[in-house]
């Protein structure tokens, strides 16, 4: 029989499955609390965590692409970096089996296992979509969008004027939160130098914002509006091309670039395929956010459920405060103690629009403007998985302001 983890000289190992903000606070509360007693493994394909508070500034021209990319030996300097992907997990035998970027396999035992492996865009849910639209949610994603728009406005500059409004012309599948941040970063990006752009937002939703308030959600429009995005609802994208998009009343939308901020699905693990899934694929763990025996989850791999009955949103600022959790809990488990349900909540909801543009619903109050924008930068830069990486940020956005003036 193998002896309780945590009890012997050994240390227990702790397997985190993505690189994403669940795994990363998770590495965190483990690490301070049982320090040399844990030893911590992270399998993830990519070298650094792509931190997605700052895609409305890459794609602005606010910050420089790699203000987003942290590398996970940064965030995580006492793990071990199986460089791969998580392909199966066997529970009883408690093993997961990895596909190494360098080729071949490894195999590696746990004693406690971290499901954070994250979620894509529903690409396929749209004809196109896949082929010719640009997502944002893998590391290095918004950074290629914005050397796209740069590329475009060039190449505009020699275009007839058919061809012109299709290389100015920018389609934003999806008006949720994401969405419409990102049209309105890239409707600034393109307004510094043209002011023939044309940017749509097109949403399927009664509202925008439905996530704040309703004095904010009339602020969102007022960004919007201010800022020339063009706003098509309630539709839907039902065809992308590289020239355009095609909506469900018919028309068409010429533009050279469209942008997927579309649902998304968990990815799928075998080994873990038996257990009870949401409708995007998500795990549903238990109150305690477990899966099973030694086995938590959280980010968007997961579903979890709050004592209220409702179902825990999807963001990062949840995903840290789930991984917090969860960290704690692989503690008590080492240790022999008691699991505790999960109660945490998230201060808010925000959104940014440019530099002393934001709103902000913290604690049921809203804030917009200034204050708000402060509050968003503080909370992104506290939340951002590096220190290292934070000083290189703000040495990056001096030299920005330097080189505007």
């Amino acid at each position: 029989m193998r002896p309780t983890p945590g009890t012997g000289s050994e240390p227990v190992h702790v397997v985190l499955l993505g690189a994403g903000y669940a795994s990363i606070w998770a590495y965190r509360a483990v690490t301070r609390r049982l320090g040399r007693k844990a030893r911590v493994s992270i399998v993830a394909p990519e070298l650094v965590h792509a931190f997605h508070g700052w895609t409305g500034e890459v794609l602005s021209g606010e910050l420089p692409p790699e203000a987003q990319l942290s590398p996970i030996s940064e965030a995580l300097p006492r793990a071990k970096h199986v460089h791969g992907w998580a392909r199966g997990v066997d529970r009883e035998a408690r093993t997961v089996a990895v596909d190494l970027v360098s080729g071949g396999s490894a195999e590696l035992r746990y004693d406690y296992l971290v499901v954070g492996i994250g979620a894509v865009e529903e690409l396929d849910s749209v004809p196109g979509l896949r082929e010719h639209a640009f997502a944002l949610r893998a590391a290095g994603r918004a950074g290629r969008l914005a050397a796209h728009l740069d590329e475009c406005v060039d190449a505009a500059g020699t275009a007839d004027s058919e061809q012109r409004a299709e290389l100015l012309g920018v389609v934003v599948a999806g008006a949720g939160l994401a969405g419409i941040e990102a049209s309105v970063a890239v409707a600034q990006r393109l307004a510094r130098r043209t002011r023939d752009a044309q940017v749509t937002l097109v949403g399927s939703g009664a509202d925008l914002g439905g996530e704040l308030s309703p004095k904010l959600r009339a602020r969102v429009r007022e960004e919007l509006a201010a800022n020339g995005v063009r706003v098509v609802r309630p539709a839907r994208v039902v065809s992308v091309a590289e020239n355009g998009a095609k909506l469900d009343d018919g028309s068409w939308l010429p533009a050279a670039t469209t942008i997927a901020a579309v649902g998304h699905r968990a990815h799928p693990l075998p080994g873990l395929d038996d257990l009870e899934h949401d409708a995007r694929g998500g795990l549903r763990t238990d109150e305690y956010l477990r899966l099973g025996d030694r086995i938590w989850a959280g980010g968007d791999a997961a579903s979890i459920p709050l004592p209220s009955g409702e179902t825990c949103p999807i963001d990062a600022a949840w995903a840290i405060g789930q991984g917090s959790w969860i960290g704690r809990n692989v503690v008590r488990a080492a240790t022999g103690r008691e699991q505790k349900k999960f109660t945490w909540k998230s201060v808010g909801v925000t959104a940014g629009f440019g530099a002393g543009h934001a709103v902000l619903d913290a604690w049921g109050i809203p804030f917009r403007g200034r204050p708000a924008w402060l509050s968003r930068a503080a909370f992104f830069s506290f939340y951002l998985p590096s220190r290292r990486q934070l000083g290189r940020v703000l040495r990056m956005v001096v030299r920005q302001r330097r080189n505007r003036r």
